[in-house]
């Protein structure tokens, strides 16, 4: 019943009065999907102009999502098909951390020829992957997603946008 994004309960307690028992709400997949996705929706370096965007907090935000999405992987709820997703969300923000760094010698070295700055393609490159994942989860599990998130989400020959369609 899992895979029927049925919400799943664990007794927790038996009263032996007046018959009763307690419960506890388990967390399934989609509940931990909506939680990214929600925690991905605060991450203005995901969807903000690339102009409006500072090194300095951009690294900030990309490591509490990194942290936030290693609570979640905590969850023993969750699938290994969850837990491996949000390990390769995690994964992209740990890349974009190490590409962008905090030395600005760093940012001396990898000056592009082209006059792009190295903040922009770093951005670019980790909306483009943690987008799939975006729109993957919110097609996997029918969750919805803010208009900010959903611009980053790549249109594959209308696969995500299709569903939102009237």
């Amino acid at each position: 019943m899992e895979g029927l994004g049925m919400v799943r309960y664990r007794l927790t307690g038996v009263t032996a009065g007046p018959a009763g028992a307690q419960w506890e709400r388990k967390d399934d997949d989609r509940e931990i999907a909506r939680r990214v996705l929600n925690m991905l929706g605060d991450r203005r370096m995901l969807w903000r102009d690339f102009s409006l965007e500072i090194e300095e907090h951009c690294v900030q935000s990309a490591n509490i999502a990194r942290q936030k999405l290693g609570e979640l992987m905590d969850n023993p709820e969750g699938s290994s098909t969850m837990a491996q997703r949000l390990q390769a969300i995690q994964r992209h923000f740990r890349d974009f951390v190490d590409e962008v760094g905090p030395s600005e010698q760093q940012w001396d070295r990898h000056r592009s020829p082209y006059g792009t700055d190295p903040l922009s393609v770093a951005l670019g490159r980790l909306r483009g992957l943690v987008g799939v994942h975006i729109g993957e989860l919110a097609a996997e599990h029918d969750l919805d997603v803010s208009e900010e998130l959903a611009s980053i989400v790549p249109d594959q020959a209308g696969w995500f946008f299709e569903r939102f369609e009237a």
